[in-house]
């Protein structure tokens, strides 16, 4: 008896297993030069984002990642971005940066780097900067909000960094 149970949980917990497959998408960021930057130079923010699902793949348009720097220090540049191939960016106002992850269809267990250039504006800080993972409804252009993935972990959609403008 003990053995039919073990056998008919065994077979429920693998057909569960299988209809349950959930996708997390995570986000870090961290700022080059260990943060400090010198008035009117550049430097990077670099961005990991990664798609942790051992199966299933990210949609193009689904990812709308936002950068918020301390405008009183830096500026976001115009050009230099380092963006994977099928990304694009959505705005920039300066101090805020908007991306799409447009028709690049990020596969199981695949991350994307990201270096996103800053220049030193005023002599500061350090100051917080935050990145925040939104999700668009995976339509083009991907400005539409949309619902996370299925199984996403929200703890995981944040992540701060900080600068510092020396003379």
């Amino acid at each position: 008896m003990k053995l039919l149970k073990f056998l008919l949980l065994v077979c429920i917990g693998t057909s569960t297993s299988k209809m349950a497959v959930g996708q997390n998408v995570l986000m870090n960021i961290l700022t080059k030069n260990s943060g400090r930057i010198k008035k009117n130079k550049i430097t990077f923010l670099e961005v990991t984002i990664c798609n942790t699902s051992a199966s299933v793949s990210v949609p193009t348009y689904k990812l709308k990642p936002q950068f918020n720097f301390p405008s009183e220090l830096v500026t976001i540049s115009a050009s230099g971005h380092v963006l994977p191939s099928g990304w694009t960016i959505l705005s920039n106002t300066g101090s805020t940066i908007r991306l799409s992850n447009a028709i690049d269809e990020i596969g199981a267990n695949v991350c994307r780097t990201i270096l996103i250039s800053i220049k030193g504006k005023s002599v500061g800080g350090p100051s917080t900067i935050s990145g925040n993972m939104s999700f668009s409804n995976s339509l083009a252009p991907g400005l539409v909000s949309g619902s996370p993935t299925k199984g996403d972990n929200s703890a995981d959609n944040a992540s701060t960094s900080t600068i510092n403008v020396l003379k």
